[in-house]
C-alpha cells in the first residue's frame, strides 16, 4: 500500500489552519483507505467553501449510487422470487397425477430381497368343473389356474417354475414343456 503524505505548513499562520493541521495528521495515521479517504474529505470541507462543495457534490452522488444498488438489488430479488415462483408452478402443474407412474418401470417390481421365483415338483393335478386345473406341489401349495390356456400335457414329478408376472399375478412354468399358464395360489 502507497501511502499519501499530505504536504503541511509547519507553521500555521492561524489557529483554524493548526486545527486543520493536526486533522490532516490524523487522517494520515488511518490505515483503512475509505475510512482515510472519508477522514481527508471531512477535514479539507472545514478548511475551505470549495472543498466543502466537492464534498457534499461526492456524497450526494454517493447516495444516488448507493439508491440505485438498492434499487437494483431489489428489482433482481424481486425476479428470482418470480423465476422461482413460476417453476414451482410448472413443477406442480408437471407432478399432476405423475404420482402414479414416477417409477413405472419399478412399479410391479418386488422389494428387494424378496423371492422371485420357486422351483418345485407338481405332485397331483386336479381338473375343477370350469376346466381349469389345479396344481398340487411338492412344497405343499396348492395352485389354481386362472386363464383359459390349454395345460400341456404334464405328470406328476414334471418340474416347474413359478415366477411373478404383471398386476400382482404368478406364471406357473412347465420346465420341460417349454410354455406357462396364468396361476393364483390357493394355499
Amino acid at each position: 500500500m502507497r501511502l499519501v503524505v499530505v504536504p503541511l505548513l509547519l507553521l500555521a499562520a492561524s489557529p483554524a489552519q493548526a486545527q486543520n493541521a493536526a486533522d490532516l495528521m490524523a487522517c494520515v495515521r488511518i490505515t483503512s483507505d475509505t475510512d482515510r479517504l472519508a477522514c481527508f474529505d471531512k477535514a479539507m470541507a472545514s478548511a475551505s467553501p470549495e472543498a466543502r462543495a466537492a464534498s457534499e457534490k461526492r456524497a450526494a452522488e454517493a447516495a444516488v449510487l448507493a439508491a440505485a444498488t438498492a434499487k437494483a438489488a431489489a428489482e433482481a430479488q424481486a425476479a428470482a422470487t418470480k423465476a422461482r415462483a413460476e417453476a414451482e408452478a410448472v413443477a406442480k402443474r408437471e407432478a399432476f397425477g405423475a404420482e402414479t407412474v414416477a417409477n413405472r418401470s419399478n412399479r410391479f417390481a418386488p422389494p428387494p430381497g424378496e423371492i422371485q421365483e420357486i422351483e418345485t415338483g407338481v405332485s397331483e393335478l386336479y381338473t375343477n368343473a370350469s376346466g381349469q386345473t389345479l396344481f398340487l406341489l411338492e412344497n405343499g401349495h396348492l395352485w389354481k389356474q386362472v386363464d383359459t390356456g390349454r395345460v400341456p400335457n404334464v405328470r406328476p414329478g414334471d418340474r416347474v417354475k413359478i415366477t411373478r408376472a404383471g398386476f400382482g399375478g404368478y406364471h406357473l412354468n412347465f420346465v420341460k414343456q417349454k410354455s406357462w399358464v396364468l396361476v393364483k395360489r390357493l394355499r
